[in-house]
């Protein structure tokens, strides 16, 4: 029976679900969908595979999912309603069937301490890379042990001994250590080298060359193979899934020493190595023929609607959480009655605005005509009037000799797009505070492709849906009161940066630089790129020409602008999308805000729209 609270929206990290049933009951899986097309194209399975992601994404959920817990759960609950979706996902990857568990998932979570051994100057830097391998292997090695335990419902460290280790150690890796073993005496092996490590570097000692076993290569997933582990005689699955988790918290140098050796000693084997994108030289990583990769920013963002499902999906699940049965609920709606006496203000000084704009020509006449006689709401009025507003900007704008013909309705029309009509709907929040930031397709997009964002703005929306609810009201929230909440987190965000990243003085003040040059570009009148700036592309071919195109991301003089775009990138407070826009098929990274950045400085949620500049452009914002 679970134990339900009142608003599951603070929930966050799937570390702080304890219970495998609660984790797996607030889980949405459409991701899995991906899985499932590799599955089909037969490239899940024994190859080496990243998950990259911005804290909070839900890599760490992902992989929470294959653990021998989560898998054990779900295979005894799979009926239940709350199960069934997850499980039958699972079975298409042949994870589960009805009636076993075929992948045993063994997770390994890095932290900061394998840096030690890179600053550890009793070490060679021979020795450091040999000892580093054992560490690894030592781990992995006793993560898989107690992995088969649970698996197998046994007792760690009871049971070690019903493990039995075949491995015929044809290759030699195991020099001190008789194999054929039972899982005690590879465990006892294995956490001795460990043990003896963390001792070496908590002495002041120098190292012999007998002291500490080290190792050449990471062997350990090669000889950890399903037909080399048993329990009981009996086998224990048909496949082992190696998940290393916070690669990012190794030393800049332990990452590529781990990486190139798993790409040059391809095995078949199923591993998955997750990280953040930590760093801009993260971006220059290209899936190719030796493993594959999920970036799980960029999957949703090339699925808006699946991205919105699954928020969706999510908000149903924790909402059925709640002890006080209270449904997540947005208007998508504007309440126009409440917002009356704005529109009428906003009609009327359009109209005004729109008239002296046009006093000394006629040939926006029919335009005029068109908007004045207009048979709508006050709000379908409004809207109209602010995208002739910026088509007669536009049109004024112009510099070559015009003829002053009057322009056609089919003209005005055809000028008024997307973009146009977006563009406007920003301009008129921006006028006359009228809400822009409400529903739940706009807090999708303000969620900015990750999971743990889109909680820290539904936890307080829901938070109000509560205390509707003991109102005895409609808990649903209106757009009004939802713009002035959404914006009020935000700001608390923004307020929270200087607590939570290194050098917060230098990153706020480029990012209040960078939204103040968005915000002036997007606002122009003649909304040149609606429906606004929210981003910019580095152009390093017009870097000073005492820099090579290629060299400013390593040059001193850029070492500022190089922190603040990885710490940017770390904290989710920028993120990268690739465009094609530009020279016929030239493709450019570009930086655009985090949403709720926009929120924060009133810029539209689109992508798109985006400026290019120089890295000394964006120089001068970390300095003034």
């Amino acid at each position: 029976m679970s134990i339900k609270i009142r608003n599951p929206f603070l929930l966050r990290a799937s570390e702080s679900i304890e219970s495998d049933a609660g984790f797996l009951r607030l889980y949405s899986p459409l991701v899995l969908d991906f899985f499932i097309e590799l599955q089909a194209e037969g490239k899940l399975w024994d190859t080496l595979f990243f998950i990259r992601s911005s804290p909070g994404a839900g890599k760490s959920s992902l992989l929470r999912l294959f653990d021998p817990n989560s898998l054990l759960t779900l295979q005894n609950r799979k009926s239940g309603d709350e199960f069934k979706e997850v499980f039958k996902k699972l079975k298409k990857i042949e994870v589960v069937s009805d009636d076993t568990i075929h992948v045993l998932g063994v997770n390994l979570t890095f932290t900061r301490n394998y840096e030690l051994l890179e600053s550890f100057a009793g070490i060679d830097v021979g020795n450091r890379e040999r000892l580093f391998y054992s560490l690894l292997n030592s781990r992995i090695i006793t993560a898989t042990l107690r992995s088969v335990l649970s698996l197998k419902r046994l007792q760690f460290p009871e049971d070690l001994s019903r493990i039995e280790f075949c491995y015929p150690n044809s290759k030699l890796f195991y020099k001190r250590i008789e194999v054929p073993c039972n899982g005690q005496l590879l465990y006892d092996w294995a956490s001795g080298i460990e043990r003896s490590i963390y001792e070496l570097l908590d002495s002041f000692l120098p190292m012999t060359q007998t002291s500490i076993e080290g190792h050449n290569e990471v062997f350990s997933f090669e000889s950890l193979r399903p037909e080399f582990i048993k329990v009981d005689g009996r086998p224990v699955c048909t496949r082992i899934l190696f998940m290393l988790d916070d690669i990012h918290k190794l030393s800049s140098r332990q990452r590529d020493v781990l990486i190139s050796h798993l790409l040059a000693n391809r095995s078949n084997v199923s591993l998955w190595l997750s990280e953040r994108l930590e760093a801009l030289n993260n971006l220059k990583t290209n899936r190719g023929r030796d493993y594959e990769e999920l970036n799980l920013e960029n999957y949703w963002k090339d699925r808006e609607i699946k991205f919105e499902k699954l928020l969706s999906n999510i908000a149903i699940k924790r909402a059925a959480e709640s002890r006080d049965g209270v449904e997540f609920s947005l208007e998508h709606l504007q309440n126009e009655l409440d917002l009356a006496d704005i529109y009428q203000e906003a009609k009327e000084t359009l109209f005004k605005n729109i008239v002296a704009l046009t006093a000394e020509t006629q040939k926006f006449d029919l335009w005029k005509d068109y908007l004045f006689n207009l048979d709508g709401t006050p709000q379908e009025i409004c809207q109209k009037a602010k995208e002739l507003e910026i088509l007669i900007h536009r049109n004024l704008a112009k510099t070559e000799l015009a003829l002053d013909f009057f322009l056609s309705i089919q003209e005005m029309e055809e000028k008024t797009d997307e973009k146009i009509i977006t563009a406007a709907r920003l301009f008129l929040s921006k006028q006359f505070g009228i809400p822009y930031y409400f529903g739940m397709s706009m807090l999708a997009r303000i969620s900015t492709n990750n999971i743990e964002q889109f909680l820290s703005f539904g936890a307080p929306l829901y938070e109000r849906m509560l205390s509707l609810n003991l109102n005895m009201t409609n808990v649903s929230i209106t757009a009004k009161d939802q713009d002035k909440e959404i914006r009020r987190i935000a700001n608390e965000k923004w307020r929270e940066l200087q607590k939570m990243i290194p050098e917060s003085a230098l990153i706020m003040r480029f990012l209040e630089n960078l939204c103040l040059f968005c915000f002036t570009e997007t606002f122009r009148p003649t909304a040149p790129y609606a429906p606004g700036v929210t981003g910019f592309y580095i152009d390093a071919s017009r870097t000073i020409q005492l820099i090579n195109e290629e060299d400013w991301l390593s040059n001193e003089i850029f070492e500022d602008l190089q922190l603040v775009l990885n710490t940017c990138l770390a904290f989710n407070l920028l993120h990268v999308k690739e465009t094609m826009q530009g020279k016929k098929g030239q493709k450019k990274n570009v930086y655009y805000l985090n949403r709720w950045l926009c929120v924060k400085f009133s810029l539209p949620l689109n992508y798109g729209g985006w400026r290019t500049r120089k890295p000394d452009d964006l120089l001068r914002w970390t300095r003034k």
